[in-house]
């Protein structure tokens, strides 16, 4: 009872805004006489991101504000530490698709009451469109973070984000493609290219922000003297890699040894993981690591 006091308490703190795309499609669906399916609609997407945002509170990361979009949302925490917890990220993530889910649960039961058929249609179709659509493995999309949870602990944390925003690129292009392919046929359909102006626009911003994020995660990293307690991950460099290379493929819940490999193939010796990290915010990114291992030698 106390956390659902807590709960209730911190949800009255978060600050509620609709994203400018989010704004015209319920402004575009108004004008022509589409308002009822607006509402609704509105509500739908609430709920969905309502799911993110409490699960994030629920995993410890404090939510400072909600956006609306117009196939989901965002929950900005108060620190970007969700993504550097593969589990807790996938788990967040999979919480706004799972009230879709719950809804669309909902819609079969009122599908039962002969007055509710049509609203439980337009419920169910709105629904299984949002959760298909979030479900896309392509940032920032729950799908997109799903996948980066997944990717991250195999290739880094910035090498996952960077792949999951190329997924981005290429569902804009698809869902464009589509969009222009309806008008043609004079059919247009609004949602398709809305999603591709979204998505586009995101994956552009959202990779600008790539090192950025990288520069918080690898900050964190130095911070958590239990990394060590990670399973192992080793990686075969070569000595004339750059740290740089190397410190991109920290993942959040592994812990990094690097063996060096001299220009025959063999091993010249073994850098751990905080020694990658303490040279990269010496400033030495474009140190070899062969140099690196003379130096702690």
């Amino acid at each position: 009872m106390t956390s659902l006091v807590l709960l209730r308490k911190r949800m009255t703190q978060w600050r509620y805004s609709a994203h400018p795309l989010f704004v015209l499609l319920m402004i575009a669906a108004a004008i022509v006489g589409l308002l009822p399916q607006a509402l609704l609609l509105f509500v739908v997407v609430f709920l969905h991101e309502m799911g993110h945002a409490v699960a994030a509170e629920l995993h410890g990361c404090k939510v400072k504000k909600v956006t609306l979009l117009p196939f989901g949302g965002v929950a900005e925490l108060e620190y970007g530490a969700m993504g550097f917890r593969p589990r807790v990220e996938a788990s967040i993530a999979v919480a706004g698709p799972a009230v879709n889910l719950l809804l669309i649960g909902i819609s079969v039961l009122l599908s039962g009451n002969i007055h509710m058929i049509e609203f439980a249609r337009e419920l169910f179709d709105l629904n299984l469109w949002i959760l298909l659509f979030n479900l896309l493995p392509a940032l920032p999309l729950d799908g997109g973070r799903i996948l980066r949870a997944i990717r991250s602990r195999e290739i880094g944390y910035e090498l996952a984000t960077r792949e999951a925003f190329r997924m981005a690129f290429w569902a804009s292009g698809a869902a464009l493609l589509l969009g222009l392919a309806s008008l043609a046929t004079g059919r247009p359909h609004l949602g398709a290219l809305m999603l591709g102006v979204f998505l586009l626009l995101s994956a552009l911003g959202g990779r600008r922000r790539v090192r950025v994020e990288t520069m918080q995660f690898l900050t964190q990293r130095t911070a958590l003297t239990q990394a060590r307690n990670h399973p192992v991950l080793s990686l075969a460099v070569s000595k004339d890699s750059l740290l740089r290379d190397v410190a991109i493929r920290c993942s959040p819940d592994r812990y990094i040894l690097l063996y060096v490999l001299d220009t025959d193939g063999r091993v010249m010796g073994i850098i751990d993981e905080s020694e990658v990290l303490q040279a990269a915010f010496r400033g030495d990114w474009l140190l070899r690591v062969g140099d690196l291992l003379r130096q702690l030698t």
